[in-house]
């Protein structure tokens, strides 16, 4: 047998054969579940040093900016802590707020917002060249003291009360609370990746257990 025929009946074989699978689409559900908990009465904040929102802060009902502010929260359903590193206003170790006084259930049950503190941005919040969300070249970078990476936006389940404490010192950081829902908490952590607007990966389930998303009730 010549090459040439070698080459034709090696094309025709590969054309017989069985066509490989196609990928799943990104937006179909997985196997990770969200556990939809009671939503019976609305949280509201009961006491606090917090500021109130207003046009241009950071998205939240109750602006927990700096150190030793702190919101009172009861309630049972569910809340968004929308993180945001002020690098620019000061860098250096990070020290999270606390969740203090907690009666009843309180629980960490989702991560959205379409990124962690510490993936790449597709654009800086400020300054260039930033190699995660925490600094810039310009500025520097903060750091969790203790490996801390929290996404965006955290999500928890309220049942019962709750004390959140800004503890910034060095890395300036602030934290937006707000009432949430379960169905927008959802839609956040389903909402699939982009290619602008700091859209960089699928949010977390973590209730009942850890597991990526697309998510499903």
């Amino acid at each position: 047998m010549n090459w040439i025929a070698f080459v034709n009946l090696a094309l025709g074989l590969l054309s017989c054969s069985t066509p490989a699978a196609a990928s799943p689409s990104p937006l179909r559900a997985r196997n990770t579940q969200l556990i939809h908990r009671a939503e019976t009465t609305t949280v509201n904040a009961t006491g606090g040093t917090y500021e109130a929102y207003k046009p241009g802060y950071l998205a939240g009902t109750w602006e927990v900016f700096k150190r030793g502010e702190y919101v009172t929260l009861k309630g049972t359903g569910y809340i968004r802590v929308r993180w945001e590193v002020e690098y620019w206003k000061g860098v250096g170790p990070i020290y999270e707020p606390t969740f203090d006084g907690i009666s009843g259930t309180f629980l960490f049950v989702a991560g959205g917002g379409g990124y962690q503190m510490s993936d790449t941005p597709q654009g800086c919040p400020q300054g260039t060249g930033c190699k995660n969300f925490t600094g810039s070249n310009e500025y520097g970078y903060s750091y969790p003291w203790d490996d801390y990476n929290p996404w965006h936006n955290m999500y928890y389940y309220l049942d019962g009360e709750v004390t959140i404490t800004n503890h910034e010192a060095g890395g300036l950081y602030n934290v937006g609370v707000q009432a949430y829902s379960y169905d927008n908490i959802l839609s956040d952590i389903n909402t699939a990746p982009a290619s602008s607007g700091n859209l960089i990966k699928y949010g977390y389930s973590y209730d009942p257990a850890e597991g990526s998303c697309p998510c499903s009730a």
